[in-house]
């Protein structure tokens, strides 16, 4: 559900700013509660961030807490987010705060769904087809691991030898329910042009049963 700006939002202060301003105050406003949810200090954080290997100072947290700096960067966001133990996404469209946030300059979304139309999990949003197949291929591969489990451990043994007595069976079962539940998955990335996910270097042989990858594909149509 999407509705126009003015619909939603009433307040002066928030009016006064334009879109890119109203978007990174919001992010703002996730990343305060996060750390104060936390009990961390904005040095905490600014150290964490420094382990991280991208230090964000704690006088730029500061001053972004303070509105004194609008803007905040990719980088900064997600390497932020990791200090935070958080989702980037959450920090941006955060369901915590509740309400709409403008998703566009003049487009309005509840905070869950504008989360989902950002990352591709809306079904209601239009191109998202090739996310849905590699989280459909991420679901499926999981529940294969789980499922045939003795087999996958075996997959990282480099020297067939080394294997316990009576394995091919269960790699054989193993092999076959790849080819009925995740192959057909596989064969559709690669029909829209679409890497397929690395699998094992022992089943390196399946990649070989699907269509060549095709670089024709227009990818803006799917």
């Amino acid at each position: 559900m999407t509705q126009r700006r003015e619909e939603h939002w009433s307040t002066d202060d928030e009016d006064a700013l334009d879109w890119h301003e109203r978007i990174t105050k919001d992010v703002i406003r996730a990343i305060t509660r996060r750390r104060k949810d936390l009990g961390l200090s904005a040095q905490d954080v600014a150290d964490e961030t420094g382990n991280l290997g991208y230090e964000v100072p704690r006088n730029v947290i500061a001053n972004w807490e303070s509105g004194r700096r609008k803007t905040i960067t990719i980088p900064e966001l997600i390497v932020v987010a990791e200090a935070l133990d958080v989702a980037p996404v959450e920090l941006l469209f955060s369901p915590a705060l509740g309400g709409w946030v403008d998703y566009l300059p003049e487009l309005s979304h509840p905070r869950w769904s504008a989360l989902t139309h950002f990352t591709g999990e809306d079904r209601h949003s239009i191109g998202m087809y090739r996310l849905r197949l590699y989280r459909e291929h991420a679901r499926i591969w999981q529940e294969l691991q789980e499922e045939h489990h003795d087999a996958f451990q075996l997959e990282f043994k480099f020297f067939q030898q080394e294997w316990p007595p009576g394995p091919n069976e269960k790699r054989d079962a193993f092999v076959a329910a790849i080819r009925e539940r995740l192959q057909p998955v596989r064969a559709q990335l690669r029909e829209i042009g679409l890497e397929v996910p690395y699998l094992a270097p022992s089943l390196d042989f399946l990649d070989a049963e699907l269509p060549p990858l095709n670089t024709d594909t227009d990818l803006e149509d799917e």
